[in-house]
């Protein structure tokens, strides 16, 4: 039986996750969306970092998230807060 795949191994691929995460919603653990993805920032190493989100009802504020922190959605385009 495969294994689901990590939160890093899901973000892993430098221009997969420029073009495949970008406009996704980011909720809170209850489900309730906070922002949406705006960037994703990678290490030296070429592996995802934080992921920058823009909040509030105009969108200008935004906040920066490690990856270790959220679980990836692919099937209702969100990334969840854990």
């Amino acid at each position: 039986m495969a294994q689901a795949p990590t939160n890093r191994e899901s973000l892993h691929d430098p221009f997969e996750v420029a073009k495949g995460y970008a406009r996704y919603r980011v909720c809170d653990p209850l489900g309730r969306k906070i922002g949406t993805v705006e960037d994703i920032f990678m290490n030296a190493y070429g592996e995802p970092e934080y992921i920058k989100v823009k909040m509030g009802i105009l969108g200008l504020r935004s906040v920066l998230l490690p990856v270790q922190s959220v679980a990836v959605d692919r099937e209702r385009r969100i990334l969840g807060l854990q």
